[in-house]
């Protein structure tokens, strides 16, 4: 399996488990989602996972948050906690492997982005999380553009062997 690696910083890895963002990020530079549909950036279920990272590799994490679907909502957090997981990441490795998932189901399509995640702490604790972030995205008539791009529906990280 061909694997794309990406250095970032992130947040708290500390929670071990997590069916939220609050155990991985990655690195790019994210300009805007009107900008980057328009400079032809990767608008792929990958590419808004990497969207994602850059965002909060960034620290702007109202950028991050509203990449998950419901306005953010589905992310479990509100805008403040969802900032404030980030605060004892140091670094993290994110690399996400080439075998994306895309299945259609009632008018919308679901991806599954498998990743794994490398983080270090700020106090220097190693951690390592596998799993998949599930994106959805409508495509029946009268669909918005926004309801149009890929949104991250959940996340499965889980902790193993640092």
């Amino acid at each position: 399996m061909m694997l794309a690696t990406i250095l970032v910083l992130t947040a708290d890895c500390s929670a071990g488990e997590s069916k939220t963002q609050n155990s991985t990020t990655a690195s790019t530079t994210v300009v805007s989602r009107v900008d980057d549909r328009r400079s032809g950036a990767d608008t792929t279920a990958a590419g808004v996972i990497r969207r994602y990272y850059d965002a909060i590799q960034s620290h702007r994490y109202d950028s991050a948050y509203t990449v998950w679907a419901d306005s953010g909502r589905a992310s479990g957090q509100t805008p403040t906690s969802f900032a404030a997981g980030f605060a004892q990441t140091a670094t993290v490795t994110l690399s996400i492997g080439d075998s994306v998932h895309v299945e259609a189901a009632a008018g919308s399509q679901y991806a599954t982005v498998p990743v794994s995640v490398d983080a270090t702490l700020r106090s220097g604790e190693h951690q390592h999380f596998v799993g998949s972030y599930t994106l959805r995205r409508s495509f029946v008539d009268g669909a918005s553009p926004e309801q149009r791009e890929w949104h991250i529906y959940s996340a499965d990280l889980k902790r193993s062997g640092s």
